[in-house]
């Protein structure tokens, strides 16, 4: 029998990526594995780690963490290069055949978890590729971006995307959304069984460690950011973040408010998208005003943080949106779009605009800009709307949830 005491999970963390690649996901896994491994120490894990990722995952390996790497995926599948506009989830589904065809020759006796007396398989990047009999499967899952904005994809990646969910949802026993926004879109177009849908909010309070001031302005300085006002919006460069809408309303915003300090800095991978924008901010003749930082150290992105005037978030469309409540954090006034799930975030703590609309942006920036007031009185509704996102909370109800499921 199992016992609160005595479960044993199997974590697959073959997806994770380096240099930022799947974005705001890998924040969240990653984060609550650690509050994992501290609130439920009696546990014990067994992290599935890939070849391009088992060097970086070893530091999670603890009393009860056991890190297992899938070296059957090599060679014939080398670290994934970096995914373009492609989301970290789009990268689990593609490799999930292949990964099932090796484990079953790398495992003709024994199956993986069975050989581990696992419990329960836990999957935070959704792709069940790990899946066994009589095994229950919690899956993480985050949007339904392709249904919502199928131009950001091809027929290819829609069609695969639609059986990747199909399946998932006939092999895990339960899958936790991560907004109410999220559980909706799951029910109202998915037909998921309400009973199979868990909603459990992102907390990523315990992420950041606090630098200390001197290190923040060193870090600033070699980012030739410590004498500059700037909003902030860290992204990648995919379709759905919208930085050309973004830059639109910079550009009207300079070309209404002539003076003004404010500068841009984005950070974020992928090359390619990023030097396509430096070529419209170069037209616009804002190349001194706007600045790409790539990816970053955590330290430095910390810096970058703690020196912003203000947390700009013109997202298309989240399924969540982390950085919005990072802005609380750090008490910056933040400024967002209305889609998908960012009003259900970010509440009353907010100025919101349409993420098509770069006029009304463009006065918002205004509105924060030159109005210390209303930045202010943000800054103190972001400090009380955090508290409706607290980590220990979060690990509960993912513990609750996996608890559940053994049990049935």
């Amino acid at each position: 029998m199992v016992t609160k005491s005595s479960l044993r999970i199997a974590v697959d963390m073959t997806p994770v990526l380096s240099n930022g690649e799947n974005g705001g996901s890998k924040v969240l896994v990653l984060t609550l594995f650690k509050q994992l491994q501290t609130l439920a120490s009696q546990y014990k894990f067994f992290l599935l780690t890939a070849p391009w990722n088992h060097a970086e995952l070893l530091e999670y390996q603890t009393e009860n963490t056991q890190c297992i790497l899938i070296d059957s995926l090599v060679p014939a599948d080398p670290p994934p290069p970096p995914i373009s506009d492609r989301r970290v989830v789009r990268l689990a589904h593609k490799v999930t055949r292949k990964i099932k065809g090796k484990l079953k020759q790398f495992y003709p006796e024994k199956s993986l978890l069975k050989k581990h007396r696992v419990d329960l398989l836990f999957c935070p990047f959704s792709a069940p590729n790990f899946a066994e009999k009589d095994i229950p499967t919690v899956a993480i899952v985050y949007d339904l971006q392709h249904l919502d904005y199928p131009d950001f994809f091809t027929d290819e990646e829609r069609q695969h995307r639609d059986q990747f969910l199909n399946n998932l949802l006939q092999v895990a026993q339960k899958l936790i959304c991560i907004s109410e926004f999220s559980r909706q879109s799951f029910l109202t177009k998915l037909n998921a069984p309400a009973e199979k849908l868990a909603v459990t909010y992102i907390s990523v309070h315990d992420r950041w460690p606090g630098l200390d001031p001197a290190t923040v302005t060193k870090n600033l300085q070699e980012l030739g950011l410590s004498d500059r006002s700037y909003a902030f919006y860290p992204a990648n460069y995919w379709p759905h973040k919208n930085h050309r809408m973004l830059l639109t309303a910079y550009e009207i915003y300079q070309n209404n408010f002539p003076g003004n300090t404010l500068n841009l800095v984005f950070t974020g991978a992928l090359k390619q998208e990023e030097q396509k924008l430096q070529e419209m901010v170069a037209e616009a003749g804002l190349s001194d005003r706007v600045h790409f930082l790539g990816y970053l150290s955590e330290a430095h992105l910390e810096s970058v943080w703690r020196g912003c005037h203000v947390l700009v978030f013109p997202s298309l469309y989240e399924g969540f949106g982390i950085p919005v409540l990072e802005g609380m954090i750090f008490g910056k006034p933040v400024l967002s779009s209305t889609a998908g799930s960012l009003p259900e975030v970010g509440g009353n703590a907010v100025i919101y605009f349409d993420p098509k609309d770069p006029e009304e942006l463009a006065n918002c920036l205004s509105q924060i800009d030159r109005n210390e007031t209303a930045a202010t009185d943000l800054i103190q509704k972001g400090y009380e709307r955090l508290k409706q996102f607290e980590s220990e909370k979060m690990v509960q109800e993912y513990l609750k949830v996996f608890l559940e499921v053994v049990r049935k």
